[in-house]
């Protein structure tokens, strides 16, 4: 067991997400950060879909009940054990009582804690995933107890990991045209692809809208299916891009959709960052 001593501003628990149930309105949910998401359990030789903690800007303080081995991605939270230093992307072994704190996120802004075993949460609706409306509590709370799975996991001796080499300081989101980018005249897609945009403090799971408008003569649609990283162009002319927690169908025009890889680099970025988008070309 895991015992939550300080929550940390947004932290939820978090597995690869809820499908098939998309028909029926529920989101996916799952992390917004998935490579980081994957790496944790990957370098904990857990399941891809195990749960594990997602922190958001400050992360929490964590008692430990078992001894059991952890592991953190994505931003850098200084974290420590038992008040001591400890590194990202390194299996972290914990002994029963020992004390993990993540402090404020430095680069990036969100956290995955994967333990040896995953978290194992009530799955509802085939995930573990918070989300307002389908689980108890859309975040953790303070004093909970968190049950973690059985590991066999031991760290293989003499390897070595090559960090990712994700810089979350690049401001340049790769995108494909969205259904209706064509309808945009020529003026609106060059402001789109020329201009440069602040994430607004209109942020969370589920959108993040820019501060920047563009002009547009866009009607609205039919409501239309949607995804994590689909661009919407509302009638006023602002900009919102769906995150994790995004609604399944929507009625503004669909300018653009982002790649998974650009979905991951704006996860890790928060109010006020300045991001372009960039047309994606395949390469041969």
């Amino acid at each position: 067991m895991i015992e939550v001593l300080q929550k940390g501003i947004y932290t939820s628990i978090q597995d690869l997400g809820r499908f098939n149930h998309q028909d029926f309105g529920v989101p996916v949910s799952g992390p917004m950060d998935k490579q980081a998401f994957i790496l944790a359990n990957h370098l904990l030789n857990n399941k891809a879909k195990d749960a594990v903690l997602e922190c958001s800007y400050k992360g929490p303080k964590l008692l430990f009940h078992c001894a059991t081995h952890i592991v953190l991605t994505g931003a850098d939270m200084q974290s420590k054990k038992n008040a001591l230093p400890i590194n990202n992307y390194t299996p972290i072994a914990v002994e029963e009582g020992d004390i993990i704190e993540l402090g404020v996120a430095k680069k990036g802004c969100r956290t995955y804690l994967g333990v040896a075993g995953g978290i194992k949460t009530e799955k509802i609706l085939g995930s573990r995933s918070q989300y307002k409306g389908i689980t108890k509590e859309e975040r953790i709370t303070k004093k909970i107890l968190l049950p973690i799975g059985k590991s066999e996991f031991i760290p293989p001796k003499g390897a070595v990991l090559h960090k990712p080499t994700i810089d979350y300081r690049n401001e340049v989101l790769e995108v494909y045209p969205g259904p209706e980018f064509e309808l945009l005249d020529r003026e609106s897609q060059n402001s789109i692809l020329e201009k440069s945009f602040h994430i607004s403090t209109v942020n969370n799971r589920m959108a993040y809208q820019l501060e920047e408008k563009i002009k547009h003569q866009l009607k609205q649609i039919w409501t239309a299916p949607v995804l994590p990283g689909t661009v919407q162009c509302t009638p006023n002319g602002s900009l919102i891009i769906l995150m994790a927690d995004a609604q399944v169908t929507g009625g503004y025009p669909r300018v653009l959709q982002l790649t998974e890889a650009s979905l991951n680099l704006l996860a890790q970025k928060s109010t006020h960052e300045r991001i372009q988008f960039n047309l994606f070309i395949e390469k041969d």
